[in-house]
């Protein structure tokens, strides 16, 4: 064995189900070793004692379960790539975690060859992986699909803050001094957060009376906001030039570009999206993070403009294409919006393409 192989850490209660996945991925000892453990007090110990390249885990765990495990994680070995195996039965909830766009999701029983892709993107990605880590919003994503009661102590690098979760909803929270609706979204839009689990829910009365959902999409709407003020203070405060002011270029009417932002954010295999204008100007994008809304397009029409000519071929509808990550992307053509789209690991992009094709009735 090499000595640059990577280690995989799986962690799963049910003995026979390891053994079968180690025997699995045999065939890819030349790239990594598996390294297993019964449940997440076990797993900890792996992770204190030996470097770990990624981490596959169940939720449902003895002695420390799958979510002190993440919570574990969060704060001693943030940027450890994580795969959460679980058997959750509902499209819906599915649906909703293949949204999640800080962790791989796989359902059980699990399919070998997903598996082995999803090992493969979380080596490769590198640093900028939207697997790497996992933020505090796709936690309480999670907790929801679980239904936990628990006290998260939440901290970053300028605060310490406490929410409340019952029945995987947030009922309340406290961040300096103040407490409900406001302090939740505030501590939810944090970035780098590290969470400590306490499994007792220390509030009863529910203060905030807001679906997870609804509470996390109002939180990063308004940091969008808040930072798109910040982006034109700025532009304000920059000197004048010698270079002639350009007229100011109207704000694009919504019409068009919110109902496939909508479109976009219901698909299960789109992992994120931005929406450009024609000036190559962002106009929309997917909640919370989004690794592709500083992408320039301008190379992306030149070679578009050059190959519909050499073939004859009139406008391209959309195209897709793989990373050197191996992570594939689909860039769309609608009216005078360019759209750019990385998909979840396993979806088909002609598929998707299609999908949104059909939505926009085009």
């Amino acid at each position: 064995m090499g000595l640059n192989v990577n280690k995989i850490l799986i962690v799963d209660d049910e003995v026979p189900f390891l053994l079968s996945l180690k025997d699995g991925l045999a065939a890819n000892s030349d790239q990594y070793q598996i390294v297993t453990a019964e449940n997440g007090r076990e797993a900890v110990e792996v992770l204190r004692s030996t470097a770990i390249d990624l981490l596959v885990t169940d939720l449902k765990l003895p002695e420390m379960n799958g979510f002190e495990l993440l919570a574990w994680t969060s704060r001693h070995q943030p940027q450890l790539p994580v795969i959460v195996m679980s058997a959750f039965g509902t499209p819906e909830i599915e649906a909703r975690l293949a949204k999640m766009d800080t962790l791989q999701f796989l359902d059980k029983p699990l399919d070998l060859r997903m598996l082995q892709e999803g090992i493969a993107n979380g080596l490769n990605a590198g640093g900028k992986s939207f697997i790497r880590g996992i933020t505090l919003a796709t936690f309480l994503q999670l907790m929801k699909v679980e239904k936990k009661n628990c006290t998260l102590k939440i901290l970053n690098t300028d605060h310490s803050a406490n929410l409340y979760v019952r029945n995987g909803e947030l009922i309340d929270a406290d961040l300096d001094g103040r407490t409900g609706i406001d302090a939740a979204m505030e501590i939810v839009s944090w970035s780098d957060s590290e969470i400590e689990m306490d499994g007792i829910c220390r509030r009863q009365e529910d203060v905030i009376n807001l679906s997870l959902e609804h509470l996390l999409i109002e939180a990063f709407r308004r940091k969008d906001e808040a930072e798109e003020q910040e982006r034109a203070g700025a532009e304000v405060a920059e000197p004048p030039t010698s270079t002639p002011q350009q007229p100011t270029q109207a704000k694009p009417k919504d019409t068009v570009f919110t109902p496939l932002a909508k479109i976009l954010t219901k698909l299960a295999a789109v992992q994120e999206f931005a929406i450009f204008d024609t000036s190559n100007k962002l106009v929309s994008k997917n909640a919370g993070r989004c690794s592709i809304e500083g992408m320039d397009l301008a190379s992306f029409d030149l070679m578009l403009n050059a190959l519909a000519d050499d073939l004859q071929s009139g406008n391209c509808r959309f195209i897709t294409f793989n990373s050197i990550g191996k992570n594939r992307f689909i860039l769309l053509y609608f009216k005078q919006y360019s759209v750019l789209a990385k998909l979840k690991p396993g979806a088909r992009a002609q598929q998707v393409g299609a999908e949104i094709e059909q939505h926009l009735d085009i």
